[in-house]
């Protein structure tokens, strides 16, 4: 296609698209709203033939909601004047500079375009030493796989770690001299940085990603209305939260669609907020009860449980609220003088002690085990037999992700040792010895 461009292309896209036409495009600065393009040197007439992709969207310096996001059907080194720079050789990580790549989103829709820049740019703001610099020398590709989460296991994964924030603080600046400010966030150790950059990417790369300053931990986190509006409640809606942490979000939302109608900005509709605020998660602060003195909290929706929806829900939770246990105990009964013992847990509030009942009755087999001084249940499963035939095989199918998944994985190689009888050798108890030390809090990643 002998057709002359110059250094800008646009394209329009009507209905259900199947593929897309893109010219090469030059690199861009961003001053606000107006992208100002310049030029490469090697920038040509070529078209090329692009179609959809589910790749890149969480590292975006750019977005803009209104084009299709695509990437090349053809090799790379195939392409011809093309405006991208090599990646510095001593690095395991291709730099994009000048590709416009990202992804289509069928939630709702959901359309955006992201140009992949430096890495300073990156939404995950997370050193590259974190990608490609420890000792096993993981890519970015070793850490993000390109399949896509099963809606129901990141449904699962926050009802076990995500909070639906309500925040109404004091703005002097403002008409009314409070500002509303919601968010959704999933909060994960820093190992499992991974986990929520697939998160990232499931929600079609809306949301950011940051590292504590004070503790181990890093969050994955959506503010912005309009995509809480299009992507996060949607999918909530769709693949609804089994826990007590439903009816959060079902408040959650009220304040939402309140805030994309402006209500917050009129003295009424910041009272409705705060009588909703005021039955989410522990409630109003000191500071809001002291200025409005007539708060008439909402009702809280009850959430019933009465079936579990999807197994994918049950990884997912499990990523989140397990622990793979392995104990080894001096016990004079056994001739080596110690008795090793497997077990599985789940832990959630007492308040979903139903939900720990539908997880027993899925799997068949299980106990309840309460703490009066912290609320929390658990459910244990400590049967080698029942390990071995039920709770492996699950977990085989339906794949855990991140530290957690290498926990099971060390766990279910002890259950194995347990079932050849090796745990009864000093051999034996050594090397499994060996492998409890790496687990769980002793892992390094």
């Amino acid at each position: 296609m002998g057709l002359s461009i110059g250094f800008f292309a646009m394209f329009a896209l009507f209905g259900s698209l199947n593929y897309a036409i893109i010219f090469n495009i030059a690199p861009a600065q961003q001053f606000g709203k107006l992208l100002l393009w310049v030029k490469l040197s090697n920038s040509g007439n070529i078209l090329k033939f692009m179609i959809p992709s589910y790749i890149w969207k969480y590292k975006s310096r750019w977005v803009n909601y209104s084009l299709l996001v695509t990437s090349h059907k053809m090799k790379e080194t195939e392409m011809d004047n093309r405006g991208s720079k090599k990646a510095n050789s001593k690095s395991d990580l291709a730099v994009k500079e000048q590709r416009v790549d990202g992804s289509l989103c069928l939630l709702k829709k959901y359309i955006r375009c992201t140009l992949t820049g430096l890495e300073t740019g990156y939404q995950a703001k997370i050193p590259s030493k974190q990608l490609n610099k420890n000792k096993n020398k993981r890519t970015f590709s070793t850490l993000i796989s390109n399949s896509k989460l099963n809606p129901w296991f990141v449904t699962g994964l926050v009802d076990g770690e995500c909070t639906f924030v309500i925040s109404i603080q004091r703005n002097n600046n403002l008409k009314l001299g409070w500002y509303v400010k919601t968010r959704f966030a999933i909060n994960l150790h820093k190992r499992d940085l991974s986990v929520l950059l697939k998160v990232q990417e499931f929600f079609c790369g809306i949301g950011s990603i940051t590292k504590s300053k004070t503790t181990n931990s890093v969050s994955y986190s959506v503010e912005t209305t309009n995509d809480l509006i299009n992507v996060i409640i949607p999918h909530f809606k769709n693949y609804n939260l089994l826990t007590q942490k439903g009816a959060d979000f079902i408040l959650f939302k009220q304040v939402v669609e309140l805030v994309n109608n402006k209500a917050h900005l009129t003295i009424e509709g910041l009272k409705k907020i705060i009588n909703i605020r005021a039955s989410i998660n522990l409630g109003l602060s000191d500071l809001i009860k002291t200025n409005f003195i007539k708060i008439n909290p909402v009702e809280r929706p009850k959430i019933i449980t009465k079936k579990i929806s999807d197994p994918n829900w049950i990884a997912g939770f499990v990523n989140g609220e397990s622990n793979f246990n392995l104990t080894i105990q001096k016990n004079k009964a056994f001739k080596i003088g110690h008795r090793v013992q497997i077990r599985f847990r789940i832990y959630q509030d007492e308040r979903d002690l139903n939900l720990l009942e539908l997880l027993i009755k899925y799997f068949g087999a299980g106990r309840i085990e309460k703490h009066k001084s912290t609320k929390v249940a658990n459910l244990t499963i400590t049967n080698l037999s029942t390990i071995t035939k039920i709770i492996i095989p699950f977990f085989e199918k339906y794949t855990l992700l991140g530290v957690k998944n290498l926990d099971y994985l060390d766990w279910s190689q002890v259950a194995k040792l347990m079932n050849e009888g090796k745990h009864l050798t000093i051999e034996g108890l050594d090397l499994i010895r060996t492998i409890k030390a790496s687990m769980n809090r002793g892992r390094k990643v």
